[in-house]
């Protein structure tokens, strides 16, 4: 059978990502079509190519089982951060750490502020879409209040909200750029510090220097905020112990500990603070961890006077979590292995692979490369995770031939995609944080200036391959 497979010439290979481009573009950028069709339609459609060519289904499951039986480990990091997440929520870790960021925020120095709060709660729970949904509302409320630009506030929550989505080991796409990579979480999360620090260093100034001229609001133009807090101390007993769970995670990413047992080890002492501190059922605390935290779940909800715009971010901040709240992602990524298992299968890439690495001759090159695909890809796709198994399959054999660690292909994906997202108004990302929170993509983005900023460093550490491995690792520097 191996006699009769064909290689593919370079223009029906590209012939063949033009149509997967297409059908990614039209059907998640116009159709808003499910993620996880797109990626069945464009596996289907690469199959029938490499059947064409001589290959057949026995050919993809093969590659497809060997590329899961790899990412078994990532999968079980993924439910335990929901089991994690979830624990946390009704322990009242969450929102512990919600309460601080409210009581820093400075209307005189809202913009600074913003960013600095984001940053932490983002961090904290690993979403850029929780934190702009919840305390983003609130800090828009509140620049609405004090009528001064929303488009630098909303830039400046979404660059805090996108920090942590890059640096969390709690974010989904920070574990799933290094499931794709195959790259080490923590590794590859230290080595996007090179150029995340800069750009935080660069947004505080920046939003700082925007912001020099503002003065603090009158106690009126706070209530959006006070009525958070309120309503997390109504429903919580929230005290410092309950920042130990948090603790307990960062410690075993310094230490190096095995991430599952970390996360496990969390989530149950978070479970017993939450039957020592929270009037929760213990059987409410079970669920929570298997199907997520419901504010149902407090006794005190239905005695806490609320407005509607505050119930609706309370509900917005807790409702979530539990260990099936990963099985969306990790649907999306069996189905993206399965769709690179397709399309590797069929030849096209190694085709266009052979083409492009005449040119990518240089470490600077490759990484140029990975990370100008990843925007091309996420603004075609809509969608990061998508872009991150197909870049792996393009760019694979590049990284290992010039031994370069895959903490280097994270951080370029990282930058080219999940950094951009947002920007793109026809992405998901894009509408979620222009509906949220009422300011239009393209009003905000020159605002976001820790997304653009680490962009512009991630480029800047390419170039520097060309003279010194300061911020470029590896195999053999890796220990």
């Amino acid at each position: 059978m191996d006699a009769l497979i064909r290689k593919p010439s370079f223009a029906s290979a590209i012939t063949l990502l033009i149509v997967i481009f297409f059908i990614f573009a039209v059907g998640i950028g116009f159709l808003n079509y499910p993620v996880e069709f797109i990626l069945i339609t464009v596996t289907v459609t690469s199959c029938f190519y490499a059947k064409y060519y001589g290959n057949n289904w026995k050919n993809v499951v093969d590659m497809f089982v060997s590329k899961i039986k790899d990412a078994v480990p990532a999968m079980l990091i993924l439910l335990a951060i929901g089991i994690l997440i979830g624990c946390w929520m009704i322990s009242g870790t969450i929102p512990l750490m919600v309460l601080y960021g409210l009581e820093v925020i400075n209307p005189a120095y809202l913009y600074l502020t913003a960013f600095l709060v984001t940053v932490c709660i983002s961090t904290f729970t690993g979403t850029s879409w929780g934190s702009a949904g919840t305390i983003g509302v609130a800090l828009v409320a509140v620049a609405s209040a004090m009528d001064i630009s929303l488009p630098i506030t909303a830039g400046a929550v979404i660059s805090g909200a996108y920090f942590g989505d890059k640096l969390s080991p709690l974010s989904d796409t920070t574990n799933m750029a290094a499931i794709a990579a195959g790259a080490d979480l923590y590794q590859s999360i230290r080595n996007m510090l090179y150029t995340s620090v800069p750009s935080f260093i660069f947004a505080c100034v920046g939003f700082y220097l925007l912001g020099n001229d503002l003065h603090a609001g009158s106690v009126g133009q706070l209530e959006t905020i006070a009525k958070m807090k309120m309503a997390l101390t109504g429903l919580f007993w929230l005290n410092p112990l309950l920042m130990a769970p948090a603790l307990l995670v960062f410690v075993g990413a310094i230490k190096k500990w095995d991430t599952i047992i970390v996360l496990v080890a969390s989530s149950a002492f978070a479970i017993a603070l939450a039957v020592i501190f929270q009037d929760v059922l213990f059987a409410d605390i079970i669920n929570t961890s298997i199907n997520g935290f419901k504010s149902s779940m407090l006794p005190g909800l239905n005695d806490l006077a609320m407005d509607e715009t505050t119930s609706k971010n309370i509900n917005i901040l807790l409702n979530r979590g539990g260990m099936y709240s990963m099985v969306n992602p990790i649907v999306v990524m069996l189905c993206a292995f399965m769709f690179a298992s397709a399309i590797e299968v069929s030849g096209a890439l190694s085709v266009l692979l052979g083409s492009l690495a005449k040119k990518l001759h240089t470490v600077t090159r490759t990484v140029l490369a990975t990370m100008f695909t990843s925007s091309l890809l996420v603004a075609c796709t809509g969608n990061a995770v998508i872009s991150f198994f197909i870049i792996k399959s393009m760019y694979d054999p590049s990284y290992k031939e010039k031994k370069l660690h895959m903490v280097n292909m994270s951080r370029a994906m990282e930058s080219g995609a999940t950094l951009l997202e947002g920007l793109f108004p026809w992405t998901i990302s894009g509408m979620f944080m222009a509906k949220t929170l009422g300011v239009a993509t393209l009003d905000y983005a020159p605002f976001v200036l820790f997304n653009l900023s680490c962009f512009v460093m991630a480029i800047l550490f390419a170039l520097l391959a060309k003279f010194s491995n300061f911020g470029t690792r590896y195999e053999e520097a890796v220990t």
